[in-house]
């Protein structure tokens, strides 16, 4: 279901999967029986099944937590994903969480607190595990802009820095 949102004409979205009040990106894809809620989704992300991103907030700490009863809900924030983001399946990112580009989240992980781009998180709650990629690389890959081109521009510049950095 499709409630409220701006999803570029490229992006792939799976069956009973739910966006609501939310940006998807180009060239973006979001599998199966996923929840986004209040969410900016960058260009070329991907996300696997039964993912949540954003979701509802009840009012645990009112008289009641039923959104039917009252209109008070504990924030209102955007949940930001940059462009490039690969998030695993099962994965729930709390709302208000910013994911920097170029970063992973493992399966299964819960992340409550901002991810810095070009990392690897994961667990439960999520912790930094490594850098995805060697600093100089992922410099020259945001210099690039390849994920604000078309696919066919981007993969030309994709693999412009691949035969400079991972070929012999």
């Amino acid at each position: 279901m499709l409630k409220n949102n701006r999803v570029h004409h490229t992006a792939r979205i799976g069956s009973n999967t739910l966006v609501s009040n939310t940006t998807v990106g180009m060239g973006t894809y979001i599998a199966v029986n996923t929840v986004m809620n209040m969410c900016e989704i960058g260009n070329y992300c991907s996300i696997a099944a039964a993912v949540q991103i954003g979701g509802m907030e009840h009012s645990h700490w009112w008289l009641s937590t039923s959104p039917r009863l009252t209109e008070k809900q504990g924030s209102t924030a955007i949940t930001k994903i940059g462009n490039d983001v690969w998030i695993g399946a099962g994965a729930i990112i709390k709302r208000g969480v910013t994911i920097g580009d170029g970063a992973v989240i493992g399966a299964a992980s819960f992340v409550n607190t901002d991810v810095p781009e070009n990392t690897i998180y994961f667990g439960s709650p999520a912790k930094f595990y490594k850098k995805r990629l060697d600093p100089t690389i992922f410099e020259a890959i945001k210099e690039s802009g390849y994920w604000t081109m078309n696919e066919s521009n981007a993969r030309l510049k994709l693999a412009e820095l691949d035969a400079k950095y991972f070929s012999n």
